[in-house]
């Protein structure tokens, strides 16, 4: 007979490793300050090994404390994914797919059509963060992310490379001056997405300065940004794959400069199994085979 640890021990200790709080461990649990701390002792008690430091405003895991934390963390994410996936096995003509909001409002949905969708023979559950998924939730079936990601019971499948330029509505570049004037910059508003850091690395590789513009407009979405531009707004730096729909349509046009590398691609994570369910399989493809085209 196998001997675990309390489950709800296991719980607490793992939510007071993450949050660095019994407090705000018991706040996420919805159980008492008191209770995450007997909790932890017991556990202490039970593997003979302290797990915490504790301090009188804080607590901070021993060195023990921290490789368990990882494994218990390890553990409850691979329980969660399994509970998800059996809890919907009656209806597995449903997929999930985690997203951040910039590629579903700027890429995803581009590519959704009557045909696609009924090609496809799944009833898609499409679930949009603000940000990229750092972590996936047990019901998940696949999921879109941007930069390198790890998370316990997937692997991540190289989807989409993307290089960085300049962008702009017709319409804002008829106002003139042309691009390669000297008083381009200073006719035009630069669109910044969650900060300077792109058009500081274009203005840098251009032989241009943030100081030169006519002005600035900051938001902290990338799909908000490129909408910006496609209004007429200002300049805007984009990409090829978020800015795919409005460069085909001549919504919006890339400026002559230079190009720039992305700091990193979108994977898609798929379930680390030997065997993935068929309507899985195919919103797996098609996804691969949309973003080989």
């Amino acid at each position: 007979m196998r001997l675990l640890p309390n489950l709800n021990a296991m719980r607490a200790f793992e939510a007071a490793a993450r949050h660095g709080s019994f407090a705000r461990a018991a706040d996420e649990l919805g159980v008492s300050h008191a209770a995450v701390s007997r909790h932890v002792r017991n556990l202490e008690a039970e593997l003979a090994v302290a797990l915490f430091e504790r301090h009188p405003r804080h607590i901070v895991l021993t060195g023990e404390g921290s490789q368990f934390a990882r494994t218990v963390a390890d553990a409850l994410a691979s329980l969660e994914l399994a509970a998800g996936r059996l809890s919907r096995r009656g209806g597995r003509d449903t997929v999930v797919l985690d997203v951040d909001t910039d590629l579903a409002c700027r890429w995803l949905m581009g590519l959704l059509s009557d045909a696609a969708l009924d090609a496809l023979g799944v009833d898609l559950d499409i679930r949009c963060r603000p940000d990229p998924p750092r972590t996936v939730l047990g019901d998940v079936d696949l999921a879109l992310t941007w930069g390198p990601v790890s998370c316990v019971g997937f692997k991540a499948v190289p989807l989409l490379d993307f290089e960085v330029f300049a962008v702009a509505a017709p319409s804002r570049l008829a106002r003139g001056p042309a691009p390669a004037d000297p008083g381009f910059l200073a006719a035009h508003r630069l669109i910044h997405d969650r900060g300077l850091y792109w058009w500081q690395c274009y203005l840098e590789a251009a032989g241009g300065a943030l100081d030169e513009a006519g002005g600035h407009l900051f938001v902290n979405r990338s799909h908000l940004a490129i909408d910006a531009a496609v209004r007429g707004l200002g300049l805007a730096v984009g990409d090829n794959v978020l800015c795919r729909e409005p460069l085909a349509t001549g919504a919006l046009v890339r400026l002559p400069g230079p190009t720039l590398a992305g700091r990193h691609g979108y994977c898609l994570l798929v379930p680390d199994t030997a065997v993935l369910s068929r309507p899985v399989r195919r919103v797996r493809d098609w996804l691969l085979e949309r973003a080989g085209s």
